[in-house]
């Protein structure tokens, strides 16, 4: 189980790349069993609060980027990333997290859109294609 993440905060913001944003965060199995975590199931399943701070599909899917505002939002409930009066402190926090990747050379560095190959280079994960997977079946 793993769910590759980078942070970096300040003491007001904090800012989360979500490296694994198409796929579920991952849970420990053994929770599963748990009477908490089938408690929160069950009221998910049949429409009744949980008490969360997030629903289980937003603990699950997570967007790529998050970004917290830990004064006004310490709950961290509602994500700044994509709002326009908070694209100056998103584009500062996200430089200084891309630069501390490639100066600590983070094996995760060219996630999600592409791979590290045998060197400090990021190759794309498609076939440069315009969208056309080769390897994918015609549909």
């Amino acid at each position: 189980m793993y769910y590759p993440m980078r942070v970096v905060r300040t003491p007001q913001y904090r800012l989360i790349h979500n490296l694994n944003y198409k796929g579920p965060y991952g849970m420990a199995t053994d929770i599963y069993g748990s009477p908490t975590f089938l408690d929160i199931l069950n009221r998910t399943m049949t429409g009744q609060p949980t008490h969360w701070f997030k629903t289980l599909d937003q603990y699950y899917y997570r967007p790529q980027w998050e970004l917290f505002d830990l004064h006004s939002d310490p709950q961290e409930l509602h994500n700044l990333a994509d709002d326009p009066g908070h694209q100056s402190v998103m584009n500062e926090l996200r430089a200084e997290l891309l630069s501390w990747q490639a100066q600590t050379h983070d094996p995760w560095r060219c996630l999600p859109g592409g791979e590290l190959l045998n060197g400090p280079s990021c190759f794309p994960l498609d076939n440069g294609e315009d969208g056309m997977n080769k390897y994918r079946a015609e549909l």
